[in-house]
């Protein structure tokens, strides 16, 4: 609620002047009562960081992050998971993936205010193969953009591709300990396409599922996980149909800790 923002930031008229004007040509500075400062530029991005950090969302859905884990985030945006993560596993390591040249360049910014020097950010999207691809540009948004096809959307802009295979082998990732994705429907794309090594690799991955976007919708994402070796859970979103939160964690691991 607008209260948890209020309550868990230390210069809430930022966020009153944000709701104001709901977006803004220069960032706005955001300096959170547990410590991190993040340049937002629109409500959008405010919301973010209260989902991220103050409501914890992914650890809810998930489970907390262990210090000394390898973790992905793909759909990095304005830095709000990569910094968190980056905080909660000072001896693990983040790899921050955004393809948004603007978003690049906040989350840049993001990282190095927090004062996190375990993240390393990869500028581009993940997509079947690497390359070139279109990006499809919300308009007036920093944090919602989709390499998915069928996304409809005002601009376009060009930007790099790696697949999942080529990300792991480029920052030599032998295991990754837990992938986050938030990639407006890119999620199918990069799921469908890793080879089974890469998959044989992740132990944990928790994404926002979205219906609608492509010709795959969640049941299709929970079918193939399973298959693939993993254990589901599904976390609807309870102002949004088109939207879930789905975490897989590897029954291996279920079978190590038993």
């Amino acid at each position: 609620s607008i209260n948890t923002l209020l309550s868990g930031v230390k210069n809430p008229g930022v966020v009153l002047s944000m709701f104001l004007r709901r977006s803004t040509k220069y960032a706005a500075r955001v300096n959170l009562e547990s410590g991190e400062t993040f340049l937002v530029f629109s409500l959008m991005d405010l919301w973010i960081l209260k989902e991220t950090l103050l409501d914890r969302q992914y650890e809810l859905v998930s489970l907390p992050l262990q210090d000394g884990w390898t973790i992905v985030d793909i759909g990095a945006a304005l830095g709000d998971y990569a910094v968190w993560a980056a905080k909660q596993t000072p001896h693990g390591r983040v790899v921050a993936v955004e393809p948004y040249p603007p978003s690049v360049s906040l989350l840049r910014s993001n990282v190095d205010k927090n004062h996190v020097y375990n993240v390393e950010i990869f500028a581009g999207a993940i997509a079947a193969s690497s390359g070139i691809t279109s990006l499809k540009v919300e308009t007036g948004s920093i944090v919602q953009n989709s390499t998915a096809v069928g996304q409809k959307s005002g601009q376009v802009v060009e930007v790099k591709t790696a697949s999942l295979d080529d990300l792991f082998a480029k920052y030599a990732i032998k295991k990754c300990d837990y992938l986050k994705m938030d990639c407006e429907g890119g999620e199918y794309e990069i799921i469908f396409t890793a080879s089974e090594q890469s998959l044989a690799s992740i132990d944990r991955i928790c994404m926002e599922v979205h219906d609608g976007i492509t010709r795959h919708n969640r049941e299709d994402m929970i079918k193939f996980l399973e298959k693939s070796g993993y254990q589901t859970r599904l976390t609807l979103n309870p102002v949004h149909a088109d939207l879930a939160y789905l975490y897989a964690e590897k029954t291996s691991l279920k079978k190590e800790n038993a």
